[in-house]
């Protein structure tokens, strides 16, 4: 299923940048991300690490909107005498981003809300007390409802189109039981696809 669907949504980007000429120009980001979990997430689990990709459309000066595809695992924390395991799952989320200064600013700062969903899968190690295995290795996958409102500002890189862009965020999942909560950091490089 998670390939299924990860191969409708890399179908409707190429499409999406076929089409492309009456959206505007488009923009492509590459980028590092850093999470930081909160709350009880951060109880059972360490920083995250990952890396994202955004496809953008520019509707207007101010306003463009676009889907991020991304890739993120935190490393599970020794709570009880229990190792929990680590989580590593793919963020799939449709954006809208405002600019809050025009283009012909050097340095555009912009707000951002994200919305879609997080596709993760757990491996629970096996128990072992006493030399017994209490319970065996388990593989658990699910799909929760991811939102991520940030803040950002870019930079031009050079005379072209390609620009630096740093961005946080809060980056919640909500899963059963309660959201998973993490201050999230990004890094990446936008190029210009062209008007």
């Amino acid at each position: 299923m998670k390939n299924l669907l990860l191969a409708v949504v890399l179908l409707a980007l190429v499409v999406g940048f076929g089409n492309s000429s009456s959206a505007g120009p488009i923009s492509l980001s590459v980028g590092g991300d850093v999470l930081m979990p909160m709350g009880t997430f951060g109880d059972a689990y360490s920083m995250g690490f990952g890396g994202s990709v955004r496809g953008q459309y520019k509707i207007t000066p101010m306003f463009s909107a676009g889907l991020t595809v991304g890739y993120y695992t935190w490393s599970g924390k020794d709570v009880n005498g229990f190792k929990a395991p680590t989580l590593s799952g793919l963020p799939i989320r449709a954006y809208g981003l405002y600019y809050f200064m025009p283009e012909a600013e050097k340095m555009r700062v912009y707000g951002m809300l994200e919305l879609g969903f997080f596709m993760s899968s757990v491996t629970v190690p096996a128990q072992v007390v006493g030399g017994i295995t209490v319970s065996p290795e388990t593989s658990l996958s699910s799909t929760d409802f991811n939102y991520a409102p940030g803040l950002g500002i870019e930079f031009p890189l050079g005379s072209g189109s390609t620009k630096l862009d740093i961005s946080v965020r809060y980056d919640g999942i909500s899963a059963t039981g309660g959201t998973n909560g993490s201050l999230g950091a990004r890094v990446g490089v936008n190029f210009g696809l062209g008007d």
